[in-house]
């Protein structure tokens, strides 16, 4: 028997819920991004001066490091925005806001207690923690259906009409319970397309391989992603892109914050790509975030784990019509990665409740209110 608790939590989220399609909601469209691993010290504060000289020569100079002279700057603020500038001197100043600066009254913490890849993914996707079944990285098929699946069948389209891209291959049987439920392609899987140049690039990909037996270069995942995109419009995209993660376990830091920037050169192209497109333009939301955090020092941070103190801090972004906040939250109720699915349900117009009733309840801060 359901709880008095309980139900009362399912009543306040239908509530919610009701009062916010009421609004009319904008969204028809959403794309889900993650970079993996990706720590809540560089995307709110930029270069960590602390972590880059750990990993310099016993006499070099931070200042005169190629990264110290890209990205350094005297404040948190200039160096966050010479890091991702498309993120916070665009995205976060006109179209929505972020969760996660810990340092500012603002938490976002995982629920899995596992702090690794696929617990934490399977977090984001099925809207619920599930530790007792899902204890490693190995690539075994989620036993449970993802919001990408679960949103497919609402919306009635074919499984192109919800895809997942993926630089690390596991993903491939994160994103789906049932195999082909939707268009998944991850690792160095390859991608067919009429496009020659997507093509070539499909094949070019083994031919570059990274220092990964199971992860590919991020450009490659962006570049499907963005083909599919133009050419077979789906309602909902899942971009995952992984050298965030794997280059700070190879403690290139060096490498890290190159990812992070030119992530922020994809979002430029993602949203000039949905702002000049029919049908996606002023109809679409974007939802950042990342599977786990990592540790806080120089000694831990290119670690996560069960006992990696920090790794289960991360943040999430939202930008679109129906988020009406703007910046970075302050002084704010903390909110978790397994409210993602549900969030991602009703922006789209959907009762989380409904079709995710294991799923925690939606972010209602992301899902405030028309904006022009």
């Amino acid at each position: 028997m359901i709880s008095k608790r309980l139900a009362l939590v399912f009543l306040a989220v239908a509530l919610l819920f009701e009062r916010a399609t009421g609004a009319e909601l904008r969204t028809r469209n959403v794309v889900l991004i993650t970079l993996d691993g990706a720590r809540t010290q560089e995307i709110f504060a930029g270069l960590d001066a602390d972590v880059l000289r750990s990993t310099l020569k016993k006499d070099a100079k931070i200042e005169e490091s190629a990264s110290h002279r890209r990205f350094w700057a005297p404040t948190p603020e200039e160096r966050r925005e010479k890091l991702m500038p498309f993120l916070w001197k665009t995205l976060l100043v006109r179209h929505g806001s972020i969760a996660g600066n810990r340092w500012k009254g603002s938490q976002v913490r995982i629920v899995n207690r596992h702090r690794f890849s696929y617990p934490g993914y399977s977090e984001i996707l099925t809207g619920r923690a599930r530790d007792d079944e899902i204890r490693s990285n190995d690539k075994i098929q989620n036993p449970h259906p993802t919001v990408l699946e679960v949103l497919r069948r609402e919306l009635r389209v074919d499984p192109r009409g919800v895809a997942a891209f993926a630089s690390w291959d596991v993903l491939d049987v994160i994103v789906e319970h049932e195999a082909g439920a939707i268009t998944a392609n991850s690792g160095y899987e390859p991608y067919d397309h009429s496009d020659p140049i997507v093509r070539e690039l499909s094949r070019l990909q083994r031919e570059a391989p990274t220092p990964w037996e199971t992860v590919r270069h991020d450009t490659y995942t962006w570049r499907f992603a963005r083909a599919h995109l133009e050419t077979h419009r789906p309602r909902v995209l899942y971009i995952g892109l992984g050298e965030t993660d794997d280059w700070a376990h190879d403690g290139n830091y060096d490498r890290v914050l190159d990812a992070l920037h030119r992530t922020d050169g994809y979002l430029r192209e993602l949203w000039s790509l949905l702002e000049e497109s029919e049908g996606y333009r002023g109809r679409t939301t974007l939802l950042i975030s990342t599977d786990h955090g990592r540790g806080d020092t120089t000694a831990d941070w290119k670690d996560h784990g069960e006992k990696v103190e920090g790794a289960q801090y991360t943040w999430i972004a939202c930008f679109g019509p129906d988020t009406a906040e703007r910046g970075e939250w302050r002084d704010a109720p903390e909110v978790r990665p397994d409210q993602i699915a549900a969030t991602m349900c009703a922006l789209m117009g959907f009762d989380p409740t409904a079709l995710l009733p294991e799923a925690a309840p939606p972010i209602q801060r992301f899902i405030g209110g028309k904006t022009d």
